[in-house]
């Protein structure tokens, strides 16, 4: 866990050291080691909980996350050294020296990263599905940046989000350089079904082993008792006979008992939490603060998963099921296409709305609480192989993740493989305890209002309503149209 953060002036020498610590301080939470850098024209910092090297042959680097195909791109480009002696850094940097900024396209990862060069140029660069935030302020003079809004929201309303797939040098405007696009993937044709899930299977084993190393000593895994999360649980028991699963939900919920199912099966060691109403509501603040939304379906989640990382921060590693509806048609909507290029052009708008919806809640919560979490189910290999299977092979006779479940079939029970798709805040019993409670405090007169107001945005109902009265407590007077998006399966 990390948190970026810089303030430049490019044009004058105005240096302010106190706004950098101002910036950092707002996001101690993802780190508790500081370095603050020195530059022209200002400071870039970083709080992490892991040791790091960021000054490198006159470049400076700071980066939140982790880029996966260091070893590979060293191969690539015949860097001639011996990889196991210099650190994550150093590589990046030998990269950027021989091939400049185009290297960022080829980084396969989890990253928000800032290098400074040799001559001072300054670039910003974001892993393209947005696995690790990023957002920034400029003008004609100055750049400042940090992974989270809350940082900027001390200096300007004028906030945007860095765009996922881009890079930015100085005060020019972010370029993209990698998307997922419907057009870039030839969909398989003529090949036996079977073959694509061994397929599919060995892309998910690989993804998990990636993500394991003998550093991980407690690995555990975040199970609402759904396909991906039982699916992901049941793969790692495959590395390690030593598994903890987390789970979520009001007593004699249907994730509780379908996870404690999945957890008896596969022999892991098992926390469930019972939650309660008031300690849900009383943490609404809480979770909008650290959420930076009050998009309701994003508020709910997010406050189980605050309660789920709590549990599960003593797990050096934690493995989350997050991507597996955006990438294999989970959700209910899919169902109502009976067109393949349809489908697939659904997957790819999914895919491309996870940085402000479901990766935006794993990654504030996480950090909120000290959380390493790994998505292998959003390994760019893995993705790459998943959106080129046929459509019909993920929605099949009025079924969600068909090839999925399939795969799975060879590792759970058929009820847990086969269980129908519930949102985690529908499951675990929160959708409902918090609608109910939130239309008693909003009436119906104030509900109205709030939507016909020119200053209001579309708030969907009431429980929406209340959470957007909350997140303006925080960061009123912001353009949320630079900075959000909203879950497009509203329920």
């Amino acid at each position: 866990m990390s948190g970026i953060a810089g303030i430049i002036n490019l044009n004058e020498n105005k240096k302010d050291r106190q706004k950098i610590n101002i910036l950092l301080d707002k996001i101690s939470h993802r780190g508790d080691r500081r370095e603050v850098v020195d530059i022209v024209g200002g400071y870039i910092g970083i709080n992490s909980n892991y040791s790091f090297e960021t000054k490198i042959d006159k470049n400076i680097i700071l980066m939140d996350g982790k880029i996966n195909n260091l070893d590979y791109l060293f191969s690539k480009y015949d860097i001639q050294v011996d990889n196991s002696l210099i650190s994550d850094s150093e590589k990046i940097c030998l990269l950027f020296n021989k091939v400049g900024k185009e290297i960022f396209k080829y980084l396969k990862g989890s990253f928000a990263l800032v290098i400074v060069d040799k001559k001072g140029n300054i670039y910003l660069a974001r892993d393209f599905l947005g696995r690790k935030p990023l957002y920034f302020y400029k003008d004609d003079e100055t750049l400042m940046f940090a992974s989270e809004f809350k940082s900027l929201i001390e200096f300007t309303n004028d906030i945007k989000e860095f765009p996922p797939g881009s890079y930015m040098v100085n005060l020019l405007k972010p370029e993209i350089i990698k998307i997922v696009d419907a057009d870039n993937y030839t969909i398989i044709k003529d090949q036996d079904s079977d073959i694509q899930e061994d397929k599919l299977e060995d892309y998910l084993l690989k993804s998990m082993d990636m993500r394991i190393n003998d550093n991980n000593l407690n690995l555990g895994v975040w199970l609402s008792g759904g396909l991906d999360s039982s699916l992901i649980a049941a793969l790692l028991r495959e590395f390690t006979n030593k598994v903890y699963t987390y789970s979520v939900g009001y007593d004699g919920s249907p994730d509780l008992e379908a996870a404690k199912e999945v957890s008896d099966y596969l022999g892991t060691k098992h926390t469930d939490y019972k939650l309660n109403t008031e300690e849900l509501f009383s943490n609404i603040p809480k979770a909008i603060y650290h959420l930076e939304s009050f998009d309701a379906p994003l508020v709910r989640s997010t406050l189980g998963n605050m309660i789920a990382s709590k549990i599960s921060s003593s797990s050096d590693v934690i493995f989350s099921g997050e991507g597996g509806d955006e990438l294999f048609a989970g959700y209910d909507y899919f169902l109502e296409y009976d067109s393949s290029k349809v489908i697939q052009e659904e997957l790819v708008n999914a895919i491309n709305s996870l940085h402000n919806t479901a990766l935006q809640r794993v990654d504030r919560t996480a950090n909120a609480y000290g959380v390493n979490v790994k998505l292998p189910m959003l390994d760019e290999n893995l993705l790459n192989y998943v959106l080129k299977i046929p459509p019909k092979n993920k929605v099949r006779t009025n079924t969600g993740k068909y090839i999925l479940r399939k795969v799975a079939s060879k590792y759970l029970p058929d009820d847990i493989a086969w269980r129908s798709k519930e949102k985690f805040w529908e499951g675990s019993g929160i959708e409902d305890t918090l609608e109910k409670k939130i239309n008693t405090i909003i009436t119906d007169k104030e509900f109205s209002d709030n939507r016909k107001s020119p200053d209001s945005p579309n708030l969907r109902n009431k429980e929406e309503a209340y959470y957007y009265k909350v997140f303006n407590d925080y960061y009123s007077d912001i353009d949320i149209d630079n900075i959000l998006s909203f879950t497009q399966d509203f329920n």
